[in-house]
């Protein structure tokens, strides 16, 4: 899942929650784990089972975690699966937000080192708008 398909994805779920503080902080706690990586969730036909550091779990409208047991509806790791759920439905991101998710993602993961330069060396073009669609979702893979 990209960051611009992340945002407003998690933008929509906060509007939808607005009248339930804790399942927005449970939404900002899934949202900045799936965009870290710590969650990964693998959607299933009976649920889907989300995995992190401190364990997997099955989440199929109710979950198995340590804050469930103690009767909190609102974990983050249902929060997650519902993020991905709508986030396999959302529609395809626009060529200028996965421009500027490549330009986001490529600051971050090389400071210091020139896109132009490298599309340049690559793809003897320097600027991301004289590249095919499938070939900017290759090039945010790579870099994300």
């Amino acid at each position: 899942m990209n960051q611009a398909t992340l945002n407003n994805v998690v933008a929509a779920a906060k509007k939808a929650a607005s009248a339930h503080p804790a399942w927005i902080r449970a939404i900002d706690r899934a949202a900045a784990a799936l965009a870290s990586g710590e969650l990964i969730v693998t959607l299933l036909a009976d649920g889907a089972l989300v995995t992190s550091p401190r364990g997997s779990y099955h989440v199929n409208g109710c979950c198995e975690c340590e804050a469930a047991r103690r009767g909190h509806r609102e974990c983050y790791h249902r929060a997650a699966v519902r993020l991905v759920e709508l986030a396999e439905t959302a529609p395809a991101v626009s060529r200028p937000a996965l421009i500027a998710d490549i330009k986001a993602a490529w600051s971050r993961r090389f400071p210091g080192v020139s896109l132009a330069d490298e599309l340049l060396r690559r793809f003897r073009v320097n600027y991301l708008e004289a590249l095919a669609d499938d070939m900017l979702r290759g090039v945010l893979a790579a870099c994300a």
